[in-house]
């Protein structure tokens, strides 16, 4: 099956410091082309959101959001068939309009997208949810616009949101669940590879959440939960976060953590990746909220460490229900169960890397993952 789609992305909006996410869009509009699909991308970019090199607050004319698009655009093969709408700009879309008429689908990831006059011409229109149940508790306990307002088809990253023991507010559509997709030829292991393990994270993002009885947390909680591994296990632990207060990043480094500086790894693209190439395997923790309301996320990041032969030791959602490969991907709920996870991957190493990659082939090349979504539509 193949045929017209719209993307939208997250180039323009996070220029600086965002490899992850940039790639957590891109996935899917790669994937969408290399299945054969004739594709747009489209992303909508607010002034509030416009910086300048330095990362400060600017006005459009300074800002480098515009020219971080186009870069973007032209290394990946965009151009021509691309646009971005600036808050303030003149808007020229009728080529757009024209092609979203004849569109079969449009893929809203994140609902970034919010122009009706848009929204309203493709056949389908498709919300993807990166951030299950957050995205709900904000929609219905916090009153926000999330842009779910338009769309006949809801796909969410969170494997068991179908489910309904999800500690979730019911937001009344019925949720498909995806793995996240990665792009294999982009995320082949390329030479070399460290003793770390690594990962890349934030520690807070926003603040923490409630709904009913529950607080659904960021994800400092979950490393304080994890910060005497390095004592229970003989390996390096290397985490890239720019982490603001530093008596915490010393207590972590006092007890055996390595913290370095995020902002150079995810400026660009090709530093991410040799970051993660450069690792034993990933371990990492999880928001809270996503380990409290066992919604089965699944992280994107995690899936670029498998597609280059990186075991990934990661902390459970609920995701482990619906994916338990016999080698290369382990869950933990518990320090213990992670320092058993880590030393049952240092054991047999090289098949735990061949599992890992063997797992990305199977469950996680894009082509396959959006193959079968497009299949249940």
């Amino acid at each position: 099956m193949s045929g017209r789609a719209i993307l939208t992305t997250a180039f323009a909006r996070y220029p600086r410091n965002s490899a992850g996410v940039t790639w957590a869009f891109l996935q899917w509009a790669l994937g969408f082309r290399s299945l054969g699909w004739d594709t747009w991308l489209v992303e909508e970019l607010p002034a509030s959101a416009c910086i300048d090199a330095a990362g400060k607050r600017t006005t459009p004319d300074r800002a480098v959001n515009a020219s971080y698009w186009r870069k973007a655009i032209a290394e990946f093969g965009w151009c021509g068939k691309a646009t971005l709408f600036q808050e303030g700009e003149r808007e020229e879309w009728e080529e757009l309009r024209a092609y979203a008429r004849e569109a079969d689908l449009l893929l809203n990831i994140s609902g970034v997208l919010r122009r009706r006059s848009l929204l309203d011409l493709p056949k389908r229109r498709i919300y993807l949810d990166l951030d299950p149940v957050f995205t709900s508790i904000w929609a219905r306990q916090y009153g926000c616009d999330l842009g779910l307002a338009g769309h006949d088809v809801f796909v969410t990253v969170g494997l068991r949101m179908d489910q309904e023991d999800v500690r979730a507010p019911n937001l009344g559509v019925p949720w498909l669940t995806t793995l996240p997709p990665v792009v294999l030829d982009s995320w082949t292991a390329l030479p070399g590879g460290g003793k770390s393990w690594t990962t890349v994270t934030h520690w807070r993002a926003y603040p923490e959440v409630r709904w009913g009885q529950w607080v659904f947390t960021n994800k400092a909680p979950e490393w304080e939960r994890v910060l005497a591994l390095p004592r229970l296990v003989d390996v390096p632990f290397r985490i890239a976060c720019d982490l603001a207060e530093e008596e915490i990043a010393e207590r972590f480094r006092a007890a055996g953590w390595e913290i370095v500086s995020s902002s150079d790894i995810t400026t660009d693209w090709k530093q991410y990746r040799a970051f993660l190439n450069d690792s034993r395997g990933e371990f990492s923790v999880v928001k809270g909220g996503y380990r409290i309301s066992n919604c089965g996320w699944f992280s994107d990041r995690s899936a670029c460490y498998l597609s280059l032969g990186k075991p990934v030791v990661l902390q459970e959602t609920g995701w482990s229900t619906r994916l338990r490969p016999p080698c290369g991907l382990h869950p933990f709920s518990s320090i213990d169960e992670a320092a058993r996870a880590i030393e049952r991957v240092e054991s047999h190493y090289a098949e735990e890397a061949a599992g890992a990659r063997a797992f990305a082939e199977e469950a996680l090349d894009a082509r396959k993952v959006i193959g079968r979504l497009l299949g249940r539509l």
